[in-house]
């Protein structure tokens, strides 16, 4: 793998890069087809490269951009089963184009390129949410957001990766003491939201991922703290890290 890259991650968008410098996959399209190609450009790789998207969720942050990257450059997309069966006006809305939407299910592996794909089932309160391992040149690369709660599966993919992209959305206490509305804080902390800083720490040390870096992920903007976040990773992260507020991780590149 030539470059992997967080080429944005929060409220307001999400995209992972994945290339082998001919060769691209992204998991998640959140942005406009304009934006993502500025941020391509950063790793000196064009939206042609792009063979396909493998979409986590079907929140608008996550695929805002998806159909219609796969209209302008007929670029496939694959969905875990439940989120097209469960949520049909959501693809719709998305106007892929016919013959470009294809669906997978759970350790089902996808060729695409160079690269092996296969999604793993999360808690997050949108149906058919997944994560997705990334295999190449027989390492695996891991994203792991918008998972309420993990599991031991998830563990055990975590603990054979060499790089893992992982969600720490929030810190209890900024979340607990700012200005969200108490539905809108039960649900972010609830089984079907969004990772803490706690337990993705608890994670990294119940998964014994020993790879060779962790970028933590989806950080909120209102409810977190990238030097809070930092502190405590240093405390207790087993490997090399690296915090991705958003904007912060396009200096991502790995070999």
């Amino acid at each position: 793998m030539r470059t992997w890259a967080v080429l944005g991650s929060g409220s307001s968008g999400n995209s992972y890069l994945f290339s082998d410098g001919s060769s691209a996959i992204l998991i998640d399209q959140g942005y406009s087809v304009a934006s993502l190609k500025r941020r391509l450009a950063h790793f000196s790789t064009t939206v042609e490269a792009v063979e396909a998207v493998f979409v986590t969720h079907l929140h608008p942050d996550h695929v805002r951009g998806v159909g219609t990257l796969a209209r302008m450059h007929h670029v496939p997309v694959w969905m875990h089963t439940k989120a097209v069966e469960a949520q049909r006006q959501v693809v719709s809305n998305l106007n892929i184009p016919a013959g470009l939407l294809h669906t997978v299910d759970p350790f089902e592996v996808i060729e695409v390129g160079p690269f092996s794909v296969f999604c793993f089932e999360t808690s997050h309160d949108s149906a058919g949410s997944v994560g997705w391992v990334v295999a190449h040149e027989g390492r695996q690369y891991m994203v792991l957001t918008d998972a309420g709660v993990t599991d031991e599966v998830q563990k055990s993919l975590a603990r054979e990766a060499e790089v893992l992209f992982l969600e720490a959305n929030y810190d209890r206490e900024m979340l607990k003491n700012g200005p969200y509305p108490p539905p809108l804080k039960a649900r972010i902390a609830s089984k079907g939201g969004h990772l803490s800083n706690d337990e993705a720490l608890t994670f990294l040390a119940e998964s014994g991922f020993s790879g060779s870096h962790v970028y933590f992920i989806h950080i909120s903007d209102t409810n977190n703290s990238v030097p809070l976040l930092e502190a405590a990773a240093r405390i207790s992260s087993p490997v090399p890290f690296t915090v991705c507020a958003k904007g912060a991780c396009y200096g991502v590149v790995g070999s």
